[in-house]
């Protein structure tokens, strides 16, 4: 696969708002200082290494989920007689041999970052804390803009073939009921992130979110909150929204060790395996409620997840609980009982 971007601009006119803010400066990590230029590269070239991260750049320039990955969504779940079932069990001729070219000639000096971003990591030294919650952040983002840009080239070998516009007969109202407005645009999503409407890069901006949750384990989120005596506050802490079947859909925040395995990974010399993606469990026991807005969490990148229709079925209401989806501790000792 071919990527030779002439001046990156019809690429960049909308990279999700994870990536750009409206009116907020972008930067490319060529103005950082060598060192931590080097180390935002190397650690892009890592990720990029990973198996996940190949299978899952893959289906995207192949234009269509794998049928097993599709039905690995625990909220975005293809309806049982989707096509994709069946029509889809393994990439498309050349597609991996694209996907490792793409790979071999990506320069990420064409990502794009919030200036704020970018330079509070440029003051941060090495190994400090402020250092690697922006490093995560950085590689959250490019995971993310890497997958924008792969869709936007649109070299998707199944546009009209029908698979990604099919939708069950009206007859079948439950489905129609959770899907009013018919099948989403694309098939690489997160459930939680829907918002194409508000999304800079639009419909690439839900393929952007998709790849995160696939590669990284989950949409990657931060505490934004103003610190507050007594509050709980975090600026060191790393959240992870998942969507896979038998992990929790609930936001997690990332332990002290799994937090440390990501960072091993990204930046030592010599790293141990690779830990992506990161899965939530029950060792993961702080956790946010997706149903609560961003705004009232604190818990967000930009223009990320989607609200709660005002028709949805709110989880949180289920009178019968489980051991996956507890909140709290108590919560998990109730569900036990």
């Amino acid at each position: 696969m071919s990527f030779q971007p002439t001046n990156g601009s019809s690429l960049f006119l909308g990279l999700s708002g994870s990536q750009t803010g409206a009116g907020l400066r972008q930067l490319t990590i060529h103005n950082l200082d060598q060192a931590h230029q080097d180390t935002v590269t190397s650690a892009i070239a890592r990720i990029l290494d990973t198996d996940i991260a190949e299978i899952t750049y893959a289906q995207i320039i192949d234009g269509l989920p794998l049928g097993e990955v599709a039905f690995e969504s625990r909220g975005g779940m293809p309806h049982r007689d989707h096509p994709i079932n069946h029509c889809h069990d393994k990439l498309c001729d050349g597609i991996l041999d694209s996907t490792r070219g793409f790979r071999s000639t990506f320069d990420p000096n064409i990502l794009k970052f919030d200036s704020r971003l970018l330079f509070a990591f440029q003051a941060a030294s090495p190994g400090s804390r402020s250092f690697d919650i922006r490093l995560i952040e950085i590689i959250a983002i490019s995971v993310h803009q890497i997958a924008v840009i792969l869709f936007i080239l649109n070299e998707g070998l199944h546009k009209n073939d029908g698979v990604i516009e099919w939708a069950p007969p009206k007859s079948d109202k439950i489905w129609w009921a959770h899907c009013p407005n018919g099948p989403e645009p694309t098939m690489f999503f997160h459930h939680w992130y829907l918002s194409h409407d508000r999304y800079p890069s639009g419909v690439a901006g839900m393929v952007g979110y998709w790849a995160e949750s696939r590669i990284l384990g989950g949409v990657v989120l931060f505490d934004r909150r103003q610190p507050i005596p007594g509050s709980d506050v975090d600026y060191d802490a790393v959240y992870i929204h998942p969507d896979r079947e038998n992990v929790t859909y609930r936001i997690c925040r990332l332990t002290s060790e799994q937090k440390r395995q990501l960072l091993n990974f990204l930046t030592a010399e010599e790293p141990d395996h690779s830990p992506l993606p990161i899965l939530p469990d029950e060792k993961n026991d702080y956790r946010i409620d997706p149903e609560e807005s961003p705004e009232e969490t604190g818990i967000y990148r930009i223009w990320d997840r989607s609200e709660l229709r005002e028709d949805a079925y709110d989880q949180r209401l289920r009178d019968v609980w489980n051991k996956l989806d507890y909140l709290t501790h108590i919560d998990k000792g109730n569900a036990a009982d």
